[in-house]
């Protein structure tokens, strides 16, 4: 495994690092096996954001013996109410959800404190100029973090972020679809709303083009490190119902660290079987890696498309928002019995929406949810009825 320096923290880390989102919440054993495979084949960046309690516990009992092995980024602003996850910039709330952290990954400090999920230039300047701010400043003094960085989906937020000087490294959400096809936008998402992800135009992904350009050139100059989220698009790139040439996930990992300033490309597995096909990467060659036909020959988008980040979330019907889109995507392939059980295991399903809309003004990905809810309500009929 490369190393690469994460800009000017001057930390080094393997250019395939592990985000965490999807394999927490499977069994500890599976989790385990996954830390263990990764640590082994020189993966040491790990990116953790979630705020429940369960989670943080499994983690923690994945990584115990091997802390001083891995850079571990942590995410400040995420936490728990009533078992959702929350996006809050409330001091005290993140404050103690931060001890939190420390206390059940078994660590005194996180090496990377993320700003969790800026996208909107008005919770920028929220997060930047008040009391979140302060909190993240005491957190640093005290030692409990070393570097201060942000999670973003939005170039327009990641550069005026740069440009405070404040922060030191960026997360930020990096594939074909997003940087090549326009996929999300340059509007916030009050525009997105306004304007559905599916009515983006050719200009819109030029200007989405651009922005990213200019946020990677600001980051060179100033020596700002980027961790790549979402290298798969999900796995909407990989997958065959999407594209007729799907992409491999050799091919988009290479593309995320082509980009200027990349440092390292985070993706999301679920077990060892989709941490290997990433680490693959490491020995690829030339021809493996290459996707510029690919990028060429098509002409689609994953517009509206959920990435299940959950980033919808809080939800007033308790919908695991995410996790209810993924089996209907799944099922409107092949409805299997499995299928079917996991739904029925959830303790809110997709017809208990209200349609209040709420989500839709938080994700970042102009995902129509309301309209998901209605078709999974359709496609589960039979078990929302029970």
């Amino acid at each position: 495994m490369k190393n690469r320096t994460l800009g000017r923290t001057g930390l080094k880390v393997g250019e395939i690092g592990l985000g965490t989102e999807h394999v927490v919440p499977q069994p500890q054993h599976v989790l385990n096996d996954v830390i263990s495979l990764a640590i082994e084949h020189g993966v040491n960046y790990i990116d953790f954001f979630y705020p429940q309690a369960q989670y943080r516990d499994s983690m923690g009992k994945a990584l115990e013996g091997k802390r001083d092995r891995v850079v571990i980024a942590g995410h400040l602003g995420a936490v728990s109410l009533d078992g959702q996850y929350h996006r809050t910039r409330d001091p005290r709330l993140c404050e103690d959800a931060f001890h939190d952290l420390l206390k059940r990954l078994n660590t005194d400090c996180i090496d990377v404190m993320m700003l969790h999920y800026i996208d909107e230039m008005s919770d920028l300047q929220e997060s930047l100029e008040g009391p979140f701010m302060e909190l993240a400043q005491k957190l640093l003094r005290q030692g409990k973090a070393r570097y201060l960085g942000m999670s973003t989906h939005e170039p327009a937020a990641g550069i005026a972020a740069v440009q405070t000087g404040m922060i030191d490294t960026v997360m930020f959400s990096i594939n074909p679809a997003f940087d090549i096809l326009g996929h999300i936008g340059s509007q916030g998402t009050e525009e997105r709303a306004a304007k559905r992800s599916s009515e983006l135009t050719r200009d819109d992904a030029a200007r989405v083009y651009r922005g990213r350009k200019e946020f990677y050139s600001l980051c060179v100059r100033e020596n700002i490190g980027i961790t790549a989220m979402k290298p798969y698009a999900a796995g909407w790139l990989l997958s065959g119902k999407t594209l007729k040439k799907p992409f491999t996930p050799v091919q988009c990992l290479h593309f995320a660290l082509t980009r200027p300033a990349a440092a390292a490309a985070v993706p999301g597995v679920r077990d060892v079987k989709e941490l290997e096909e990433a680490l693959q990467y490491v020995d690829a060659d030339g021809d493996m890696k290459d996707c510029s036909a690919l990028i060429r020959d098509h002409d689609w988008s994953l517009r509206g498309n959920c990435m299940y980040c959950s980033h919808c979330l809080p939800c007033p019907s308790q919908i695991d928002i995410a996790q209810t889109i993924r089996l209907i995507d799944a099922a409107g392939d092949d409805m299997t019995d499995q299928l079917r059980k996991e739904y029925a295991s959830m303790t809110a399903s997709a017809s208990d929406c209200i349609q209040c809309g709420d989500c839709e003004q938080r994700c970042p990905f102009g995902v129509p949810v309301i309209s998901r809810m209605e078709e999974g309500t359709l496609l589960f009929q039979d078990i929302s009825c029970l």
